[in-house]
Formats: C-alpha cells, sequence, structure tokens
C-alpha cells in the first residue's frame, strides 16, 4: 500500500505509533523494489541475531568480487596475476589510443576482475590528473561490452561512469559530467549494484559537480551524505576527504564557522597512516579558515605545530603556506613582514605557472603597497593582475569589480576599498581552493 498522507498526520498527532507508520513505509519500499526488499529482509533477519548489526561489508573491490561471483579464493587469485598484467600494459597505451585497444579485443582487456582492477587506477588519477583518469575510465566501460563470456555488469559499469563524470567536471566539461552522473545514478539502481560505496561516491562527486555549478544547497545535501555514508563504510579516509570539500563549499558562502568545524571534523577522523597530503590539506584548511575567521594566533599555531608536514607536500605546499603567513602578517598590521611574504609567494607562483594565483597574489601586495603611499608600484602590479583575471571565465560580479579596478588604475585613483572589493570577488571564484587542488 501507498503511505498516506492521513497516517502522517496521526502519527503528528500521537493518535497512531512511529512504529506502525515505519512498518507501512517499509513494505511499500519492499513492494516497490525487490532489492531494497531482499536487504530489509536481511536487515531484519540480523535484527534479530545477537550481534547481527556488529557486521561489516569488506570494501576490497577483489573480495568483494569473489563473493558476488560466488567463485572460491583460489579460483580468484589464479585470474588476479593475468589481470594486473593487462592493467599494466592497458596503463602504457597512449591515451589517444587506449580505448580503441580494449574496445577491438577479445580476450585480452576482458571481464570483471579487469575493469575492477583498472577502475581502481583510474580513481588514483583523480584529482591530480583528470585527464589521464577519465581516459582508464573509458577504458574501463570499453571493456564491459558484450561478448560471448561477458554480459555489460553495471556493478562496474556505474561507478566507471561517476569517475568519468568526476574526472569531467574535474576538466570543467560539466554537461558531460551532468550526464555520466545521471546514467551512473540510473545504473546504481539496476538488481546487480549492490556495492555499498557506490552510492557513498556517487554523492560524493555530485556534491563537487553542485560546488562548481553553484548550486550549493544541492551540494551541501550530498556532500553530508558522501560523508555519512563513508564513515558508515569506516572509510574515514573518504570521509575526511569529503568533509573537505564540504568545507570549501561553506568557505565560499562566507560560512566560515562551518568552514573550521567541518575541517575539525576531518581531522578527527584522519590518523597517521592517512596520506600525508590529506593529513596536511586538512591542518592547512583549519589554519586558513581560522585566519579567514580572524583568530590570526590560532591561524598561525596551526601552521606552526605542523609546519614538517606541510613541507612534504614540496612547491604546492612552500607556495599556500608563504601567502597564507603573508595573510597572517597583513592582519596584524606587520607590513614588513607581509611585504617580504607576498614577494615570495608571488615568485613561487610564476615559477609554477599558476597565472590565477599569482595575479591575486600581485593584488593583495598592491594592497600592501597602496597602505604604503607606494602609488606607482600599485598601479603596476594591479594592471599586471588585471592582464591575467582578462583571459579568465569569470562571472559578471567577479567582471563588474575587475572592470571598476581597471577604470580607477587608468585613472590614477585606486582605493583601498576597491583593491579588497576586488580580492574579495576573485578569492570566492577562485579555480580550486588549496586543499580541493588535490
Amino acid at each position: 500500500m501507498h503511505v498516506p498522507e492521513t497516517l502522517f498526520d496521526a502519527v503528528a498527532r500521537g493518535e497512531m505509533s512511529q512504529e506502525l507508520l515505519d512498518e507501512v513505509t517499509l513494505e511499500h519500499l519492499a513492494a516497490l523494489c525487490p532489492v531494497c526488499a531482499e536487504s530489509i529482509t536481511a536487515h531484519e533477519a540480523r535484527r534479530r541475531q545477537p550481534g547481527g548489526w556488529s557486521r561489516v561489508e569488506s570494501l576490497d573491490p577483489v573480495e568483494r568480487l569473489r563473493r558476488r561471483l560466488g567463485l572460491r579464493e583460489v579460483e580468484l587469485r589464479a585470474h588476479e596475476e593475468e589481470a594486473r598484467r593487462w592493467v599494466r600494459e592497458v596503463l602504457k597505451l597512449d591515451p589517444e589510443e587506449r580505448r580503441d585497444k580494449v574496445f577491438g579485443a577479445y580476450v585480452r582487456f576482458r571481464g570483471p576482475l579487469f575493469g575492477v582492477l583498472l577502475l581502481e587506477e583510474a580513481r588514483r588519477r583523480i584529482p591530480a590528473d583528470p585527464a589521464e583518469a577519465l581516459s582508464l575510465a573509458d577504458a574501463v566501460l570499453a571493456s564491459c561490452k558484450k561478448t560471448a563470456v561477458y554480459q555489460p555488469d553495471p556493478e562496474i559499469q556505474a561507478p566507471a561512469l561517476a569517475v568519468r563524470g568526476n574526472a569531467r567536471r574535474a576538466l570543467g566539461r560539466l554537461l558531460d559530467a551532468e550526464a555520466d552522473l545521471e546514467e551512473a545514478q540510473r545504473l546504481a539502481d539496476a538488481p546487480g549494484v549492490t556495492d555499498p560505496a557506490t552510492p557513498a561516491e556517487l554523492s560524493s562527486y555530485l556534491g563537487s559537480l553542485r560546488k562548481d555549478q553553484g548550486r550549493f544547497e544541492e551540494a551541501a545535501h550530498h556532500l553530508h551524505r558522501a560523508a555519512a555514508l563513508y564513515q558508515l563504510l569506516r572509510d574515514r579516509d573518504k570521509a575526511a576527504r569529503t568533509l573537505l570539500t564540504l568545507g570549501t563549499l561553506h568557505f565560499r558562502r562566507h560560512e566560515l564557522d562551518a568552514a573550521v568545524g567541518v575541517a575539525e571534523q576531518a581531522l578527527e577522523l584522519l590518523t597517521s597512516e592517512s596520506e600525508v597530503w590529506l593529513r596536511s590539506s586538512a591542518h592547512f584548511n583549519r589554519a586558513y579558515y581560522l585566519q579567514a575567521r580572524g583568530d590570526v594566533d590560532q591561524a598561525e599555531a596551526e601552521l606552526s605545530a605542523h609546519e614538517e608536514l606541510l613541507a612534504d607536500e614540496g612547491d604546492w605546499g612552500a607556495l599556500h603556506v608563504v601567502w597564507l603567513r603573508a595573510r597572517i602578517a597583513w592582519s596584524r598590521g606587520d607590513l614588513r613582514a607581509a611585504e617580504r611574504s607576498y614577494t615570495e609567494a608571488r615568485r613561487r607562483a610564476l615559477e609554477r605557472g599558476v597565472a590565477y594565483d599569482a595575479a591575486l597574489v600581485a593584488l593583495e601586495l598592491a594592497l600592501v603597497h597602496l597602505v604604503q603611499g607606494r602609488t606607482p608600484k600599485v598601479k603596476k602590479l594591479a594592471l599586471e593582475a588585471l592582464r591575467v583575471f582578462a583571459e579568465q571565465d569569470v562571472d559578471r560580479e567577479v567582471r563588474a569589480a575587475l572592470d571598476l579596478l581597471e577604470a580607477a588604475a587608468r585613472r590614477d585613483a585606486l582605493t583601498r576599498e576597491l583593491v579588497e572589493r576586488a580580492i574579495a570577488a576573485l578569492e570566492g571564484a577562485r579555480p580550486a581552493r588549496p586543499t580541493s587542488g588535490r
């Protein structure tokens, strides 16, 4: 039966028990979807057994595949070495020919084990190399074509589409990403898709996509769900990573208390076994948000306490730490230290070829010179930055702030308010927050 509105109303008035409402709702869900019905039945059976809820399903993709196919471990392991060799072959192929090579093969590059292993390689490439992740996800989907031996496997196709969609999002192809994630969601509803990590992964990628689309409410909904699902799966690192993305969303919405809180939640999930970049990102983000909130001493203490960890991030980490130290000095009114750190940060950004960051640092350095009364330096840095931003695809609000700044620079009428307004607009539109660049 459908759940009638009168039943909800009766429960709200206290005339009917919540237990009855839950029972009718579960019956309706079970009637709609046989997969959900099976899960509900299994849940009820475990509920009646002592310790039945303590079971946590393995997330190892090879072990899950063995169980799903009903194979003995020795049977699967016998094929694993060959599948890993095929993966190594595919990784060596030029991205331009990889998909066609896989699609055209009849024996090699086939089977669910190969697909699972290659998909793990695709995941590893995000977000450092989204183009390679896209190519590998394409190859996974090509390997799922129907053959005499194998049928298309939605258990592999759904996450492969999700990974490809996330790679396209990272490359700025948002419409293509939307199409992939919609198809992944459709396949995830197929009876054969039971991997508990797939809903978490899909929610995480949808959250990132909605954030990039500026649909912040939806993004927050998906990211909260993904973090909760990953925590249920005991995947602390992925839960923390999702929370860091949520933190960047709060920051862009100027919700600084929430941004700090989310960064601290992520840190609570991480351990000494977590990846170095993830731990350093979480510590850096906390310091970053604290400084933006005005808690300068706490921000500096966070940087100092984890200086060695942050140093492991190489040029990327050094650039952003120096930049943040410049902002801390500026917040304290220490113009000499701010000028020194901003100059160093600008040099590092130019060396790395990060034009947007170099231009934004130049504007912040121009602000220091403006306060010091060095008008020629202010104009030179402002015009230099504006030339970079002229080539950037930014929204109308940011463009308006830049146009005002340029007009003032041309007639030597730059003010602190105009420069600060442009910096705030550009900061909000920045292509990638420090930690989400990973």
